[in-house]
């Protein structure tokens, strides 16, 4: 290695330190996100990798993250660490985030199907904890029974934790009370299914959440708007939440379903839903 080349490299390693270092102390407003890649996405990175560097999340929980190659893609292109972990079946979850990643851990057996990932970050010299949850899909009364479940069991991992700011984030499949999907412009499969229990949709794991003190964030910004999630080019269903437990709740700035992007119904079946908090409020 010749004495320019090296000191090419020493210059980059100290810049590449450096903005580390700065963001990890001096970050002021956290941007996280989360969204589902639609099994994969292993044909659709560039158009995924470019909705995600147009956002800046600074946390990024992905569910259907089922291909590791592409979240080892992405992390690379967006310079972030990242947690990546099998489902309990076919679908599986990651985190990705650029501020260091502290500690990991998957749940993913009964009646935590399909998987919850626990991730704790390091900011402003204390640490934040994510809960990436991707939990059964369809809104059929036993899947919901399910979810319900699942979140119990979570909600019992969270309490035997200490009393710190975290959140819980991601494709829940689940509706909130109040909410009213566009059940009539489903697709034929969706409506086949609802069909079976007479359109009638059941309200159980999202108010399980919502009584042990979380914040819809998205719901406490937009009391009014519908926040459709699911699906791109035919919006008709929130699937996708960012709750924030009451001392992260108290630093929420803004919460919003991500829509204007070009590349978005190329990207994947799901709008990503950001979120934005302001640390000095914790």
């Amino acid at each position: 290695m010749t004495p320019e080349l090296h000191q090419v490299l020493y210059s980059l390693l100290v810049t590449c330190c450096v903005s580390l270092i700065t963001n990890h102390f001096s970050l002021i407003m956290l941007r996280i996100l989360t969204y589902n890649l639609y099994f994969g996405g292993t044909d659709r990175v560039d158009a995924i990798h470019s909705v995600l560097s147009s956002i800046d999340a600074d946390v990024i929980a992905l569910t259907e993250a089922d291909d590791r190659s592409v979240i080892d893609e992405l992390a690379d292109r967006l310079m972030m660490h990242f947690v990546w972990e099998h489902g309990s079946g076919d679908r599986h979850i990651a985190t990705m985030s650029r501020l260091p990643i502290i500690t990991s851990n998957i749940y993913r057996t009964p009646p935590l199907t399909q998987a919850v990932l626990e991730t704790k970050v390091a900011v402003r010299n204390q640490a934040l904890t994510f809960y990436n949850a991707h939990f059964l899909p369809y809104l059929l009364l036993p899947f919901e029974v399910r979810r319900w479940q699942a979140v119990g069991k979570l909600l019992n991992i969270i309490r035997s934790r200490p009393n710190e700011p975290h959140v819980i984030l991601g494709d829940l499949n689940s509706i909130a009370p109040g909410d009213r999907p566009l059940q009539r412009n489903n697709p034929p499969r969706v409506k086949r299914v609802m069909l079976l229990q007479l359109n009638m949709i059941f309200h159980l794991a999202i108010p399980r959440l919502l009584r042990a003190g979380y914040i819809d964030c998205f719901r406490a910004q937009h009391p009014h708007d519908d926040g459709f999630t699911w699906m791109t080019g035919n919006r008709t269903t929130r699937f996708d939440y960012i709750l924030a437990n009451p001392i992260m709740a108290r630093a929420l700035k803004t919460c919003r379903v991500v829509d204007d992007h070009p590349g978005l119904e190329r990207a994947s079946d799901h709008y990503p839903l950001a979120a934005e908090f302001d640390l000095e409020q914790l």
